[in-house]
């Protein structure tokens, strides 16, 4: 069975309408018009579409069905035929950064490309440091910013940023981390473990958003890094001092014009970042 998308259209139209006359008017048609083209659907679909009664029309629960798929279907005929259509090329620029230097940095590194957007596509994708080293290393990303223990090979520009406990500290010292591997981790249990202090690992996510909830709730307490810190929670000065975390850059030591221009953009948006020798 196939159906015209312009039946699809005026089944839309009417559904949202309730009225053929109302669809009509929307469409530019004629009501006689309209009927037909519903009389045809139904037919193809094989059942009745909508109730009709003197105040208009309700659809059926075949009626209702069709509708969600309709707009579905329209929906990525539309996206297709937008993606397609003659217009100005623009080059994608895939960058990879953890949430939470999303959040503090994203923005300025937006900002900062300005009229640039204009002739480059941004692709954003946040993951753990780890997982973006690797993609970048695949060449599924050209630029990202990693935490990691070692200075990679494909660092381009490094910064060192104080790290920051967050949270309550109750009777007993409770961490919200990332899983093993992960640099701000191993920073929270060096630090407790030099001073003598108990501890425990009480949520371990991948999710920023867990871990966050975890010290909202006030269950366990965190590190960030300089400047990532959600706005509503709480830093504490109850627990060991936190050593500097590098922060690195990484991408193609030869990079394309617009991952150049996005590079600078986000040098500039973030200046601790200094440039590392070739």
């Amino acid at each position: 069975m196939e159906i015209d998308l312009r039946l699809l259209r005026s089944f839309v139209q009417i559904h949202e309408s309730g009225s053929l006359a109302r669809a009509s008017d929307r469409l530019a048609c004629t009501p006689a018009a309209l009927s037909m083209r519903l009389k045809l659907l139904e037919t193809e679909i094989g059942a009745p579409l909508f109730i009709r009664h003197p105040g208009g029309l309700d659809p059926t629960a075949r009626g209702a069905e069709l509708y969600a798929r309709a707009l579905s279907v329209l929906s990525a005929y539309d996206e297709m035929m937008s993606a397609t259509r003659s217009r100005p090329l623009r080059d994608r620029v895939r960058i990879g950064l953890p949430d939470d230097y999303a959040t503090g940095w994203l923005p300025g590194l937006l900002t900062r490309l300005g009229p640039g957007l204009d002739r480059i596509e941004v692709e954003v994708t946040c993951d753990l440091s780890a997982h973006l080293m690797a993609a970048v290393q695949r060449q599924e990303l050209d630029l990202a910013l990693v935490t990691l223990a070692a200075r990679p090979a494909r660092a381009r520009a490094a910064a060192h940023l104080p790290l920051h406990w967050v949270g309550e500290v109750g009777s007993e010292i409770r961490l919200a981390a990332y899983p093993e591997g992960c640099v701000f981790r191993r920073a929270m249990i060096a630090a407790l473990e030099g001073a003598g202090l108990p501890w425990r690992i009480a949520v371990q996510s991948r999710s920023p958003a867990a871990i966050f909830a975890a010290v909202r709730a006030g269950v366990a307490v965190t590190c960030v890094a300089e400047g990532t810190a959600p706005p509503e929670v709480r830093a504490t000065s109850a627990l060991p001092h936190l050593p500097d975390v590098p922060i690195y850059l990484v991408g193609d030591p030869t990079p394309r014009r617009a991952v150049a221009e996005a590079e600078a953009a986000l040098m500039a948006a973030f200046p601790a970042l200094e440039s590392l020798p070739a």
